[in-house]
């Protein structure tokens, strides 16, 4: 099973918010700092465990890189890079 880092798009596995992709903002020990820019904003992204998501892959390099430099996105960046994995670019 792969490891999550900053930047990795994943898939929740338990919880409310089972079934959702998210992007990973942020690592803290055994834990990812998610969000969607929708319902789980940049200000306040969701705090879960490793164990409970699936690596699915990694986002595209522009968002990676301001992502890395910066350590912040907005919610319209996060929806994008989610939108661009998806195939699904109008869903902004």
């Amino acid at each position: 099973m792969e490891q999550s880092h900053t930047a990795d798009i994943v898939l929740s596995l338990t919880g409310r918010d089972k079934g959702q992709l998210m992007l990973v903002v942020a690592e803290e020990q055994d834990f990812l700092l998610l969000a969607n820019g929708r319902a789980r904003r940049a200000e306040s992204p969701k705090r879960k465990r490793r164990k409970h998501v699936s690596h699915q892959g990694a986002c595209d390099a522009r968002t990676r890189d301001k992502l890395l430099e910066t350590g912040r996105l907005t919610n319209s960046e996060i929806r994008k890079a989610l939108a661009l994995w998806t195939g699904d670019e109008e869903a902004n």
